[in-house]
């Protein structure tokens, strides 16, 4: 027999999953060109309203960043969602199997560069990973205020400053056939209630052709946990 809760119920994780991006239409996979072919962007941080919605080094209209849309609100808090009933193994009240880990992960698929097996570190770019928060006084920044303060980024998991820049790499090869899967985040607090979109910006680091990315996946797992009555 499993392990039992204090309620007598199988205590078992689950995952809801959230995908933003895959290869099957109406999807498509997502370019972001790098905005530094240099190494400015290994140590790139927030301090200006353009940092937020950077262009390419390239030009040409290109865009060093791209969000993506949540398939559904990754949130947890209930303000006033009940369910007045506990028929049916239903949780009767605002907590769920969902709200009581209030924990995410991150999984994607990405192609970096344009090279087939360039080696470890041979196409690399640096990252950075906003949510947004609607209602707020600003939508990708933490200020409390009126007036921004551009050093303030809403960076995921609760402001983890480790999504400020981060770098990967990988490879360019039959159109991210052979991209694997990166873990960009495990087990991060939950995005706000509010969020409808992550914001995605390639800093870069090398020559576009190291630097640019395809993103051809994109998930959001939320993690659950069952055991309490009508989880």
């Amino acid at each position: 027999m499993g392990i039992l809760t204090n309620q007598g119920l199988p205590l078992e994780g689950f995952q809801i999953q959230s995908t933003l991006v895959n290869r099957a239409a109406p999807m498509t996979p997502v370019l972001i060109w790098p905005k530094y072919n240099n190494s400015t962007a290994n140590t790139k941080t927030f301090s200006s309203a353009g940092d937020y919605s950077p262009n390419a080094a390239a030009g040409g209209g290109n865009l060093a960043y791209a969000d993506l849309t949540l398939s559904n609100y990754t949130h947890t808090v209930s303000w006033y969602n009940r369910v007045h009933d506990s028929d049916a193994g239903r949780r009767s009240g605002t907590d769920t199997g969902i709200s009581d880990l209030n924990r995410a992960s991150i999984y994607a698929q990405i192609q970096v560069g344009d090279y087939p097996h360039p080696g470890v570190g041979a196409s690399k770019t640096h990252l950075s990973m906003l949510y947004n928060q609607a209602g707020a006084h600003h939508a990708l920044i933490t200020t409390g205020s009126p007036t921004p303060n551009y050093a303030q980024p809403r960076v995921l998991g609760g402001n983890i400053s480790a999504f400020e820049n981060f770098e990967i790499s990988g490879q360019g090869y039959s159109q991210g056939a052979y991209g694997g899967w990166y873990c960009l985040a495990h087990y991060i607090p939950h995005l706000t209630g509010s969020s409808h979109y992550i914001r995605v910006i390639n800093w870069g680091g090398m020559a576009d052709s190291r630097s640019k990315i395809v993103i051809n996946g994109f998930v959001v797992l939320l993690h659950g946990e069952t055991g309490q009555s009508g989880s």
